[in-house]
This record gives structure tokens, C-alpha cells and sequence, in this order.
């Protein structure tokens, strides 16, 4: 934070022009039927599409660029063409001219979307409904398909409605691919793989990129080769020389670093949590942008002009980069999950209030719903990029308090922003002992997996959605 006691007011509006003057304004909000996002696409500029896990793919008309026109709720095993797809979960997708390529749990699929408002699935691809299939890129007439320890599967669409195999790239675990001219990048665990596909028939090896992390997804642009790698944020390269590439910097998002997209000379980057807009200046990759969304931004799409689509958990947000004139609130967190605290007791919880505009940003009112929570310090007024850390403390006097901080301020588009405050909910809570239980395994293993076996391991529990 700026302290304005040492700074006179003349160098300090001169200051926060130039440290302040870039963010993302909310323009849009759509919250569709479709959920468990896990994938975006745009289109020629002109269509959005949304591949969801559960409940389908949406399309959005994006041509005014700030609005999502909704055209389209789509099921890959509906439309015509025989799509055969029953009970089929659409995982990534990529798409070119009218047609679009669908990695899911019974194979890739492919779409006609001539008609956005009608698309029309053409069914799954010979030989991949026993696939598990990840990401996807294309580029003119290649279409290459990642199937985790199957390889990468490379087809020629040079008639885009019947891809042709030509081969298949062996790999540990592909989750990743980027194609850029005649050569291809995979992500392959910890790994960049690069390879020469001028004969599409018979790929060679040309060079490796070791990463610190996982690799979850990769963007190429102007001979920039962008790499999200999880909680170790975004590495970037020089491919000029494809066989040579040239590290030059790490930004660390903060958060897992998931899905990339690139929209003018800049990467829009979902960030579990957050999005952020990343530059690199010829010497170093920083940021630019910076959003919260409220909710789990799984993946990204963006297009030239600074707009930004944030395919997110169960909703999907549009926003435009550029200078805020006016305020412009942004919340380090949109929940504020408490430890066990015993009846009697209490325990204190920040929430950093940030005023990314160019204009003060004026708190009208801040106040808990629920008076177990009880504000130390209320939100004051923020001047351009000051910050304030908010104390709440929790006063545990029974089991499940829920409520919200509500904060209501001069920034145009979130005039009210609420932040969740859980306290001893029903369930699990942080601090409390986990309770034992034996579970059958369905997959990766045999038997069953008792808890108590595990005491002074780490155990990781991921809870997905039941096929």
C-alpha cells in the first residue's frame, strides 16, 4: 500500500496513474445449464463455446464483444448426424471455421457449427471411445488430440469433417499440446516435448523442456511459447529456434495456474481463483491485469481487443482489459472459511480490499449478516491502488454460523460485492480430527482405503461429479 504521509499529493496521483492505470471490468454474467466447465473456445471472433462436464456445452454470440448472447445449450449426444453419444461428458474443444473437435468420456467428437444457434453432432471418431482423452490444438490442416499415456494422437483434417490418424506420438502422461508451424510442444508430466511434424506421418524429436511443475496447459504467440504449470505459475520462451528454446521468465500467478489463452502481445491466465493479464516487455513476464472473480475460473478464452471470457466452476463472465477510469474494487477472497473454533471462543480472518481504479473508491456501507461475525476495522475509503486488510472475527456460540460481508461502494459494475463467512459448519472443519472411514477403490488400485492407516501422511481427498 502507498502511504500517503510521505508522499505529496502531486507526485502521488502521478505514482498511481502509472502503477494503477490497467484491470478487468465485469461486462457480462451468464449463469447456464451447463456446469463442471472445464474448457472455452472462440471462434473466429465471433461465437463462444463453453464444453462443460455435466449437463453439456453452451454457445454464446460474441460479436459485441462485451455481451454473451446466448444461442445454444448443446448435448453431444443430441443433433443430427447420428451422434451416438449418450450419457457422453464433454471435456476440451477446439474449433475451426464451422466445424469443432471435442475430447469426452466416450471418445473426440465432431461438430458441425455452421449453425451456432443449432449445432449438429457428426459423431465419435473411430478407434477413440476407450480414450482417455485430455486437451486438444489445430492448426491449418493438423489436429492433435492428447490421450494421457496413449500418447498424442495427430490427425489430418484436411476434410474437417472426417480427421484422418496419421500417427501417434508415445508419451508418460499427455495433458497438453500446442502446435505452432511444423512443430508441437506436449505437455508431458513435468515435461515440454517438441517435435518436428513437417511429415505429419513420422514426427521427430527435435528438443525437451524440463518444467518445475505439472503441465497444465500452453499457449503459443509471436514465437513466445507460454507455459502454465499449476501452483508454479507461468514460465515463458523464445522458440524462434524450435530445437533452442530459450528460457526468459517465471511469473508466479499465486494460486494453480491452469488454463493460458494470449489476446493482443498479452496471456490471460485462469488462476483457480483469479484471473490475471501477463506481459512480458522483452525482459521480464508481469502483470498488467488482475481479477477475482468469486468463483473457480477453470479455463480461459480471450480475443484481440482486450476482452477476456472466464469459463468458471457454474458460470461464465465476460470482462474487458483497460484502463478503469472510475473506481474499481477487487477482494483478495470471496470466503472467509474459519478453523473449529469451541463455543466461547473466537478467532480473527483478513479479507484484502484493493482499489484497482483511477477514482476513489467510496465505501457507503460494510456490515456482516450474521452478528457471530464482527468487524474490527469497516472498509474505508481507498484511494487508487490502496489496500485494506479487513479483521473479522468469528465469536463461536453454536454449530453452523453462516452469513456474509456485504460491502457496498461507487464501483459501477459491482456496486455490491458479498464475501461468505463460515464458521463450525456441518461437516468437516480445518483444525477438527477427520473422521476414519474405509472406502472400496473403483479405480487405481484394489481392496479398500481405511483412513486410520494413513496417520502422519498427507492425504488428499478430490471429490468428483459420479460418471
Amino acid at each position: 500500500m502507498i502511504k500517503k504521509s510521505i508522499v505529496p499529493t502531486g507526485i502521488l496521483c502521478c505514482i498511481l496513474s502509472v502503477l494503477f492505470p490497467l484491470n478487468l471490468t465485469l461486462t457480462d454474467y451468464h449463469d447456464p445449464t451447463a456446469h463442471h466447465i472445464l474448457d472455452a473456445e472462440v471462434v473466429e471472433d465471433q461465437i463462444l463455446i463453453i464444453s462443460a462436464m455435466v449437463q453439456g456445452i453452451e454457445f454464446y454470440n460474441i460479436s459485441n464483444s462485451g455481451q454473451l448472447n446466448h444461442l445454444a445449450h448443446f448435448s453431444l449426444s443430441s443433433g443430427g448426424g447420428g451422434g451416438q453419444g449418450g450419457g457422453t461428458k464433454s471435456n476440451c474443444v477446439r474449433a475451426t471455421g464451422n466445424i469443432a473437435y471435442f475430447t469426452s468420456s466416450n471418445g473426440l467428437y465432431v461438430v458441425n457449427i455452421s449453425n451456432p444457434s443449432n449445432p449438429q453432432s457428426l459423431g465419435a471418431v473411430s478407434g477413440t471411445s476407450n480414450l482417455n482423452l485430455e486437451n486438444l490444438d489445430l492448426y491449418e490442416n493438423v489436429l492433435a488430440v492428447c490421450a494421457h499415456d496413449d500418447g498424442v494422437l495427430l490427425y489430418n483434417i484436411s476434410n474437417p469433417q472426417s480427421p484422418s490418424l496419421s500417427s501417434t506420438i508415445s508419451t508418460n502422461n499427455a495433458w497438453a499440446t500446442a502446435i505452432y508451424q511444423n512443430t508441437i510442444y506436449i505437455g508431458d508430466d513435468n515435461n515440454i516435448r517438441i517435435l518436428d511434424i513437417s511429415n505429419l506421418s513420422s514426427p521427430i524429436a527435435i528438443g525437451t523442456i524440463e518444467t518445475s511443475n505439472a503441465v497444465k496447459d500452453l499457449a503459443i504467440q509471436d514465437n513466445l511459447l507460454y507455459i502454465a504449470i499449476g501452483s508454479d505459475g507461468v514460465n515463458v520462451y523464445d522458440i524462434t529456434t524450435p530445437q533452442d528454446p530459450q528460457y526468459l521468465d517465471n511469473f508466479n500467478t499465486g494460486t494453480m495456474a491452469n488454463r493460458i489463452a494470449t489476446f493482443d502481445d498479452k496471456l490471460a491466465v485462469s488462476d483457480w481463483e483469479d484471473i490475471d493479464v501477463l506481459h512480458f516487455d522483452g525482459m521480464s513476464l508481469h502483470q498488467v491485469g488482475y481479477k477475482n472473480t468469486g468463483n473457480r475460473s477453470m479455463a480461459i478464452a480471450a480475443k484481440d481487443g482486450g476482452f477476456i471470457y472466464s469459463a468458471e466452476w457454474a458460470s461464465v463472465q465476460a470482462f474487458e482489459f483497460g484502463e478503469i477510469a472510475q473506481a474499481d474494487i477487487d477482494l483478495n477472497t470471496w470466503e472467509l472459511n474459519y478453523p473449529y473454533v469451541e463455543n466461547g471462543s473466537s478467532s480473527s480472518l483478513f479479507v484484502e480490499i484493493t482499489n484497482n481504479g483511477n477514482e476513489t473508491l467510496i465505501i457507503s456501507d460494510n456490515y456482516t449478516t450474521n452478528s457471530q461475525f464482527t468487524i474490527v476495522n469497516p472498509l474505508t475509503s481507498l484511494v487508487p491502488g490502496e489496500s485494506q486488510n479487513v479483521e473479522i472475527i468469528y465469536n463461536a456460540t453454536s454449530s453452523n454460523a453462516s452469513g456474509s460481508y456485504r460491502i457496498y461502494s461507487n464501483d459501477p459494475d459491482e456496486p455490491e460485492i458479498v464475501c461468505e463467512t463460515n464458521g463450525n459448519i456441518d461437516g468437516a472443519n480445518i483444525g477438527e480430527p477427520a473422521p476414519d472411514f474405509n472406502l472400496s477403490y473403483v479405480a487405481n488400485g484394489n481392496g479398500n482405503f481405511q483412513l486410520s492407516d494413513h496417520l502422519g501422511e498427507v492425504v488428499v481427498l478430490a471429490f468428483f461429479a459420479p460418471n
